[in-house]
């Protein structure tokens, strides 16, 4: 006989803009996105230190906090059951010119092809296409197996592929794809 395995039911959940509240589940779900997405690609001291610069939670309570002060950071947004547990968040913001830019978006890996990365997705070019944005941008870690074919999917096209660097400057010897779509 074989064994079948299913999913764990998906919660009800709303995706908005993030909260104070949210702050620990935004560094939790984050930090373990980006792990996850970049294990095998980056050495791990250096999936370490992008984590804790990225995700430390005093950055995202001043980020949540400056949200939608400046359109270049439009604020966190968060896929949050009615419990309070965030299920993933994302976050962008529109530069001069009309070019928005996708800075982050995980979700809890268990959720992987349920809707939630989309729900988040679709709230974050709302937010760009609310302040005129044209063209909407993302760098995704060359070989990341969850991003990459996540965009693909949704009419991205890769149009560069440049050195990943660390948040102080340092090379690591692995590449980002940076990749694009009209909205």
């Amino acid at each position: 006989m074989r064994s079948v395995t299913t999913a764990p039911p998906l919660p009800a959940y709303d995706v908005r803009l993030a909260g104070v509240a949210e702050v620990a589940g935004i560094c939790e779900v984050c930090s373990e996105g980006f792990a996850e997405s970049s294990r095998g690609l980056l050495p791990p001291a250096t999936i370490e230190q992008q984590a804790a610069a990225y995700y430390a939670p005093d950055r995202v309570l001043r980020e949540v906090l400056s949200a939608g002060e400046d359109p270049r950071w439009q604020g966190y947004v968060v896929a949050v059951t009615a419990a309070g547990r965030v299920l993933g968040a994302a976050g962008g913001g529109v530069a001069p010119h009309g070019l928005g830019q996708v800075y982050v978006l995980y979700l809890d890996p268990a959720l992987r092809g349920r809707g939630v990365g989309t729900a988040l997705l679709d709230f974050v070019t709302a937010q760009q296409r609310s302040v005129d944005a044209s063209e909407q941008w993302v760098s995704v870690t060359d070989g990341n197996r969850m991003g990459i074919p996540f965009y693909l999917a949704r009419g991205f096209v890769v149009r560069d592929r440049v050195p990943f660097t660390t948040t102080d400057g340092r090379p690591t010897g692995a590449h980002s794809l940076r990749m694009s779509r009209p909205v």
